[in-house]
């Protein structure tokens, strides 16, 4: 297992990016937040300031400003996908306040009908499941499997096979568990219409 905290904001993303550009497949789940590369700006500087509200303005601006621009790598190579499951608190939680809510959930509309190499699916709350220790990311790519994991202090990079086992058996089953594509849109779609008559 590989653990080192980055020593600075250029180390953490150049660490995510990397990871990234070599994948083929992406595949997250993400049960409090939206998904680092689905965010819009506002909502990342919101969800940046709550976690860590002693980072000076300028570095918020900087890290939200990577997360963005994540996205736009996707589609960069053929046959890349991106599949991330969120879990339905989601889509409640005013990150922001409501009207960044609401946009954010615009943003993440747009994104799915506009990227067919993304899908995001809803996960309705429920019974208890392998993925209630909370977010993480598989990148798979030609030379095997890696998950990202990311807390208050540091980032880990797992790539051993037993450690990948546990995160690999608790995204298929978040998965299995999720709501079917178009429904998970619904979903979204209803989410947006509550958010917004409180904006």
């Amino acid at each position: 297992m590989k653990t080192t905290e980055p020593e600075s904001l250029d180390e953490h993303l150049t660490r995510l990016l990397a990871l990234e550009a070599e994948a083929d497949t992406i595949t997250g789940w993400h049960p409090t937040l939206m998904p680092g590369m689905l965010q819009s700006a506002d909502y990342a500087r919101a969800a940046i300031t709550a976690s860590a509200p002693a980072l000076a303005p300028e570095d918020v601006d900087e890290r939200a400003n990577g997360r963005t621009a994540r996205i736009d790598a996707l589609g960069r190579a053929a046959g890349r996908t991106a599949r991330f499951v969120i879990g339905e608190d989601v889509l409640a939680l005013p990150v922001g306040g409501p009207a960044t809510l609401a946009a954010q959930l615009d943003h993440l509309l747009t994104l799915v009908a506009l990227r067919p190499s993304l899908e995001v699916r809803v996960l309705p709350r429920g019974d208890a499941h392998p993925g209630l220790n909370g977010a993480f990311t598989i990148y798979r790519s030609r030379p095997g499997r890696s998950v990202f994991v990311e807390n208050l202090a540091s980032t880990t990079v797992l790539n051993r096979p037993e450690h990948l086992t546990a995160f690999i058996h608790a995204g298929d089953h978040v998965e299995q568990r999720a709501a079917s594509p178009a429904e998970s849109l619904q979903m979204i779609r209803a989410a947006r219409t509550r958010v917004a008559s409180h904006a």
